[in-house]
């Protein structure tokens, strides 16, 4: 798996539980790099993200010590389980992004790190490994030096040479349902209160996959079926939904065909 990351002089990461600045470019490129991946954080981070929600188009996994669910979200309770879990995916879609003990955890298991060196002191509370320093890490691309306000910075992609390996299986490479942007559905309002009861739970499913959370004791029970794609499992639980679902709910109620609605409309169900 890979790491993304910017840093400042000494390495710092982070004041205050905050970012030590923001420079629009490596926003762009931390969004870019990790649009339809499968992130994995501390509660921390996740707490700092706009209103606490997770990043929207991907998947949000959480490093914690607590039971909590956290909407939107994957949570897992150690490193351990993590990995059990990450090993369904591809290495190459996998990301963590944060905090300083999430790095320092996951870090032998990474076999590329984006690192945007910032040349400046921020006075950082938060730091990660100096990979300058580290033997087995190597700095393989660098970008010219930019500027943004006068802050000077470049983005450094280093690659690991000894890495701790997963075995990563692919079993569930793209997660399509939930990755795939939502659309404007075609859905036909009925007074059938059967069909609404099930079009409601689709509607939530597809517009706020994993509405409620998916706790550790959740991926337990997903790790002890042996062979399941986590993707399918998802959508068994109406955890998360994609349009086959609702091409199978218009086959089950035959008289109620489908028409367009906004995720607005949805809401409102």
């Amino acid at each position: 798996m890979k790491l993304i990351v910017a840093v400042d002089q000494n390495w710092g990461i982070g004041k205050e539980g905050d970012l030590l600045t923001s420079i629009p470019d490596d926003m762009r490129f931390f969004r870019e790099t990790t649009q339809r991946r499968v992130l994995v954080m501390g509660s921390k981070t996740l707490r700092s993200f706009k209103n606490s929600r997770p990043l929207p188009g991907r998947l949000n996994i959480v490093l914690t010590r607590s039971e909590a669910k956290f909407g939107g979200a994957v949570s897992c309770r150690s490193v351990e389980q993590l990995l059990s879990l990450l090993s369904q995916f591809s290495s190459d879609d996998v990301m963590v992004i944060g905090g300083g003990l999430i790095y320092r955890q996951l870090l032998p298991y990474c076999s590329t790190a984006y690192i945007t060196k910032m040349q400046f002191d921020g006075g950082a509370d938060a730091f990660m490994a100096n990979l300058d320093r580290l033997g087995s890490w190597e700095a393989a691309n660098e970008s010219e030096e930019k500027e943004h306000e006068g802050l000077k910075y470049s983005f450094v992609e280093y690659k690991n040479n000894d890495v701790t390996p997963i075995e990563f299986n692919s079993a569930c490479t793209d997660m399509s349902s939930y990755f795939k942007p939502k659309k404007v559905l075609d859905v036909n309002m009925s007074d059938d209160s059967e069909f609404l009861a099930e079009l409601r739970a689709l509607l939530r499913a597809y517009f706020k996959p994993l509405a409620d959370g998916f706790g550790a004791a959740d991926v337990d029970e997903f790790l002890a079926q042996s062979g399941a794609s986590f993707e399918n499992y998802l959508r068994e639980k109406g955890l998360i939904v994609s349009e086959e679902d609702f091409a199978a709910l218009s086959d089950k109620f035959p008289s109620n065909q489908i028409r367009q609605i906004s995720k607005e409309e949805a809401d409102a169900i």
